[in-house]
């Protein structure tokens, strides 16, 4: 099972898009539970969309939704991630096939690429423990993070 993290990116229609891509991963077990860090302006919209959604609102940063998440194996989502029924049954059998040890370097998810050239494309997800990501600094961003826990991570093309 997955914790996701993720932000509103500043667009409840971005957010809106992926809290509603994730429902089949819920609901299939792959997904645990969607933590979105909390802006600092309070956005009515905002908060009536996590609630409606089941998603916990985090206010601190990474490092906190980090600590509060509920499983071990974390999703790092970006605003723009989306995940389809086809994407997320790809990313619940890879990560079946992997173990959830094998992951310890993460798994980047990445979007549709050029054959070879995939190693290019900047990652638009991270699957990653718990402990690698408790390795970041404490400021860090959660586009920084994403970034800076997939260098040397395995690739996954599926997020669209």
């Amino acid at each position: 099972m997955l914790s996701v993290i993720t932000r509103s990116g500043g667009q409840s229609l971005q957010l809106s898009s992926l809290l509603s891509d994730l429902v089949p991963g819920a609901v299939q077990g792959l997904i645990r539970d969607v933590l979105v860090l909390d802006p600092e302006v309070d956005d009515p919209q905002f908060i009536a969309l996590c609630e409606d959604a089941g998603a916990c609102r985090v206010s601190g940063g990474l490092d906190v939704a980090v600590r509060q998440a509920r499983s071990d194996l974390i999703l790092l989502a970006a605003p723009g991630l989306r995940l389809d029924a086809f994407a997320l049954d790809r990313l619940g059998r890879n990560l079946a096939e992997r173990g959830a040890g094998a992951v310890s370097r993460g798994l980047a998810l990445t979007g549709p690429t050029l054959p070879g050239l995939g190693f290019l494309a900047s990652p638009r997800g991270l699957v990653a423990s718990r402990r690698r990501l408790m390795d970041l600094p404490a400021s860090t961003s959660l586009e920084a993070g994403l970034v800076r826990a997939s260098r040397g991570a395995p690739r996954l093309a599926i997020a669209g």
